[in-house]
């Protein structure tokens, strides 16, 4: 898990520009890297500030509404507008018929997490790679906490997350020690 103020360093790594409002994307709505890659521009309503996900590029099949926050509304509309005429994709890669990849961003994350010096493995895997801290699913995680902490009721996020059970949105309410300290700084008997 990171903090808002290291994600603020990881994304001044990052150049302004098609994958900088991406990784602000995953952060302010929560959508996985291929959910958001895969958006076309039809799937953006920026007047209402959603994003429609198709059952199909869900991971658990089922269509659902992402709400794009209010401050992140103009940002996402300066882009669309700065898209080549005919683009179908939100983030079109080289190639203007085929979206970026889940690995460039990955990519991308991980380079800029480096700069900012916030990259760090928590585990092996199998393999013998080494597993970083700073992934598109801790972008993820970030806006769930953040969410949490922001007063977003539960069953909002379950919805904003596109969990079927809300046992798994749970999880989220279960902080390190440190966020339940920085939780409790102000409370007093």
């Amino acid at each position: 898990m990171i903090s808002v103020d290291e994600f603020r360093k990881l994304l001044d790594k990052v150049e302004p520009g098609r994958d900088r409002i991406a990784i602000i994307l995953l952060f302010a709505t929560g959508c996985r890297v291929e959910e958001l890659v895969s958006t076309k521009l039809e799937d953006v309503d920026t007047v209402k500030g959603e994003i429609h996900i198709h059952a199909g590029r869900t991971k658990t099949r089922q269509y659902r509404d992402v709400v794009i926050p209010e401050s992140m509304i103009p940002d996402a509309e300066r882009w669309i507008k700065s898209l080549p005429e005919g683009s179908i994709w939100l983030f079109p890669g080289r190639d203007p018929s085929k979206h970026i990849s889940q690995r460039w961003i990955r990519m991308v994350i991980d380079k800029a997490a480096r700069k900012a010096g916030i990259q760090r493995p928590y585990a092996m895997a199998d393999d013998g790679r080494s597993l970083n801290i700073v992934s598109p699913h801790t972008l993820r995680h970030l806006h769930a906490v953040t969410a949490l902490d922001s007063g977003v009721p539960l069953n909002d996020l379950q919805q904003q997350l596109g969990h079927t059970d809300l046992k798994t949105t749970s999880i989220y309410l279960k902080a390190d020690i440190n966020h339940r300290r920085k939780s409790y700084e102000g409370f007093e008997i």
